[in-house]
């Protein structure tokens, strides 16, 4: 059986809605968008961490919601990697002691990088500022690391700049993340982020075919913000709400062509598993793509493929060294 990731044990730090509810003191701050937490994010925000524990001060998280590109370019966004919920987790599980999470607006977007970069240097009062080295900030993103340094020289803080991870593909980054989640390369997702994509929701009710043709399934609607799966048959593993962690599945992403055209559901088949899930909250971590959606001749046709579906499933989930995420 497959490795699994341990349930996270990081204690919650506080989650504050503006800087203003922050207490007096000086901080080592990071900011940024930090949508799905990847390993670059991890690598960022464990570095921030270690400068405030070698400073002895608290290490602040500066997020934003929505994400901007919701609000600045909601007809270009391929959409979330993870919900909110789940990146601030992300987050906590690097040490943080304080995660600030500003609404992003119209109005914040216009805002000069002297202008955000001064309330931050007032509320806040950072020692140093962690940013990635692309990072930029301020109405057209003119603040760039090198102007933000600048400011810094007369607010008092330094600005400290990561270099961004890189892999055999290239550099570790939410987009390279959202493009290979929507082409189906959930193993390249799983690389880049560290951990299996997830779709999360509550199990609603279907046309109930599986469970006639002997693969019932729990079905879920993914959030309409979550960057879509491509269309497929996945392994997977998932995780209800009874603490028994995660079990084996068979996923389906699509609109089920064979039978009908529908809503776009993710319909995953729990092996070895017979129980009523209607109603409660699974979470669904994609490892592999076994095969891009099909349309079959008949139910006949469709069993003898599902058969062959869930043999394949058992057989990667029995000897595939790959992490399973137990937690948010």
């Amino acid at each position: 059986m497959s490795e699994r990731e341990a349930a996270p044990t990081a204690t919650s730090p506080p989650v504050l809605d503006s800087l203003g509810a922050l207490p007096a003191a000086r901080r080592v701050v990071t900011i940024g968008t930090f949508d799905g937490v990847h390993r670059g994010h991890r690598s960022l925000l464990g570095q921030t961490v270690a400068r405030a524990r070698e400073l002895g001060v608290p290490a602040l998280a500066v997020t934003f919601e929505p994400i901007p590109a919701l609000v600045l370019r909601p007809d270009r966004f391929a959409g979330r990697i993870c919900p909110p919920a789940d990146k601030l987790l992300r987050i906590a599980e690097a040490g943080l002691d304080e995660i600030a999470v500003l609404a992003f607006t119209p109005e914040l977007s216009r805002q000069t990088p002297e202008e955000f970069l001064g309330e931050l240097a007032e509320r806040a009062s950072p020692i140093e500022i962690w940013v990635g080295e692309a990072f930029a900030l301020g109405k057209n993103r003119v603040g760039d690391v090198a102007r933000i340094a600048e400011i810094g020289a007369g607010l008092g803080f330094a600005v400290r700049a990561v270099r961004r991870l890189e892999n055999g593909t290239g550099v570790i980054s939410s987009s390279a993340i959202r493009r290979a989640i929507q082409d189906g390369e959930v193993a390249l997702a799983r690389t880049l982020l560290g951990r299996p994509f997830r779709v999360s929701g509550e199990v609603v009710h279907g046309a109930h075919l599986g469970r006639t043709i002997g693969y019932p399934t729990a079905n879920v609607v993914p959030p309409p913000d979550l960057v879509p799966l491509a269309d497929g048959i996945y392994a997977s593993w998932t995780t209800l709400p009874d603490g028994a962690g995660p079990r084996p599945a068979m996923t389906y992403v699509g609109t089920r062509p064979t039978v009908n055209t529908g809503d776009r559901l993710v319909e995953t088949h729990l092996l070895d598993f017979d129980g009523d899930l209607y109603g409660q909250v699974i979470h669904v971590d994609v490892l592999e793509r076994l095969r891009p959606d099909a349309t079959f001749a008949g139910l006949d046709a469709l069993v003898a493929q599902l058969r062959a579906d869930e043999a394949a499933t058992r057989a990667f989930l029995a000897i595939g060294q790959v992490a399973s995420c137990d937690g948010g």
